[in-house]
């Protein structure tokens, strides 16, 4: 069955249309020079323009995929991501249509959002909290969200695993009809210290608490911050040391720890600075 240039419609050679992706020699040259003149172009000026946008979109999806890791790559080099250079990464996501999960926005974009915005105005984005499973988040009076993700309380707890080295002991024949046992004993209880759930929902960071807004049937945490002694961040969670609790609070969490860190830092440091937290 003959095929066909996706491009330009001319008719592709058997040997010439394998792996070329759908296009004939002439068209995939001139895409291929089409691609590294715009990314040359949109990492120099940190901008990408409607008509690059346009041009860009004859590109195959794994390309412009491609494209976007390339520019995240030369525009974060300095360890930094400037509002600018944000910008121009979500308006390529967009206009492709790349999912947030395929940029890892969580991980890659976002907490420089949030750090951009306390350097460059000492201050944390406001959210609104959307409607979940259960009854809907109320906040205090005066009270702002900052950021919100879904987690896992989880808490250390002693398990029984059961008996172990328990005997019925020997028994000795003593007269017809009378028997003498020792050695009987029960043995001892096997326990063991576990990770287990304890609760799951929404975490949410305030300018006045760290509160975990449950699933329906869990249970609600609220940790005003002025009772936080200290925090810790993991890969996967961070655990909340409250002032009159021996063990921390550890929720469990994907992608998003690097954000509430900042979050925690910023609210925890800029209320030491004012004073006698309230």
């Amino acid at each position: 069955m003959a095929r066909f240039c996706r491009n330009c419609g001319k008719r592709l050679s058997i040997l010439g249309s394998i792996g070329a992706g759908g296009l004939c020699k002439g068209c995939k040259r001139t895409l291929e020079s089409e691609l590294r003149a715009a990314e040359e172009q949109i990492a120099r000026t940190k901008t990408c323009s409607r008509s690059q946008l346009d041009t860009l979109r004859r590109q195959e999806r794994r390309t412009l995929l491609g494209l976007y890791w390339r520019l995240y790559e030369r525009f974060e080099s300095d360890k930094e991501l400037e509002d600018q250079e944000i910008a121009t990464l979500r308006g390529m996501q967009q206009a492709f249509g790349l999912s947030d999960e395929e940029v890892m926005f969580e991980e890659k974009i976002r907490p420089y959002l949030y750090v951009n915005m306390i350097r460059n105005e000492g201050a944390l984005p406001s959210l609104s909290l959307p409607a979940g499973p259960g009854t809907q988040v109320v906040l205090r009076k005066g009270e702002t969200a900052h950021f919100a993700h879904a987690a896992v309380l989880k808490e250390v707890k002693t398990v029984s695993l059961g008996y172990r080295g328990g005997s019925h002991g020997i028994s000795f024949r003593i007269a017809k009809g009378v028997r003498y046992r020792v050695g009987a004993h029960r043995g001892h209880v096997i326990r063991e210290q576990r990770l287990l759930e304890a609760s799951r929902g929404t975490l949410v960071v305030t300018n006045k608490r760290l509160f975990l807004h449950p699933d329906p049937g869990r249970n609600p945490v609220s940790i005003p911050l002025n009772k936080i002694l200290s925090y810790q961040c993991f890969d996967d969670g961070i655990a909340v040391y409250k002032e009159g609790r021996e063990k921390p609070y550890l929720f469990c969490m994907e992608k998003t720890v690097e954000t509430f860190g900042l979050c925690l830092g910023h609210l925890l440091g800029t209320r030491a600075e004012d004073g006698p937290l309230l």
